[in-house]
């Protein structure tokens, strides 16, 4: 069996960076809770993309520190079924995107933001530093997001969109 870890440094990892192919989402992602694998569960995670077939440690909460470059989104705008998420701003400003017709949320150093299931949401980065933050998310187990500015739906390992059927059809 590989050595626990119940304890860590973030210096010590690595950031983790996503980009969009067309360069509008980019963070830089340490992922506290992947890391410290005492007592982990084996499960699947939204972390599908580095290996959809891989089983992922994971626990009942995630902490991630996250770091948006100006001028960048952290994500496409979502809400949760399941989960929670809360953000504690460490440097820069930026704004919480909210639903369509909400006012954004200003973030700035010292700030804490719940984030239920079912509200819309994301992170731009309005300032002219990185904008540093932690979320700390619940984990639920039964958890899928809804993407709203491009009607898909992530549920496990997937993204897809619904189309509208018959409650009969396919039943007979």
């Amino acid at each position: 069996m590989a050595e626990e870890r119940a304890r860590l440094n973030e210096a010590a990892i690595d950031w983790d960076v996503e980009t969009s192919p067309k360069g509008r989402y980019e963070s830089y992602n340490k992922s506290m809770s992947l890391e410290l694998t005492a007592a982990a569960r084996e499960q699947a995670s939204c972390r599908w993309r580095e290996n959809p077939q891989a089983p992922v440690r994971r626990r009942p909460f995630e902490v991630e520190l996250v770091k948006l470059p100006p001028g960048k989104l952290n994500c496409p705008r979502h809400y949760h079924s399941e989960q929670w998420e809360y953000y504690v701003i460490l440097a820069g400003h930026g704004e919480m995107l909210q639903a369509e017709g909400m006012p954004p949320l200003p973030m700035e150093p010292g700030d804490h933001i719940v984030q239920p299931p079912g509200w819309v949401h994301t992170v731009a980065n309005s300032g002219s530093d990185d904008l540093v933050y932690y979320v700390i998310a619940d984990n639920p187990d039964d958890e899928h997001c809804y993407y709203p500015d491009s009607d898909k739906w992530l549920a496990g390992r997937e993204i897809f969109r619904m189309h509208k059927a018959d409650y009969f059809d396919g039943e007979e």
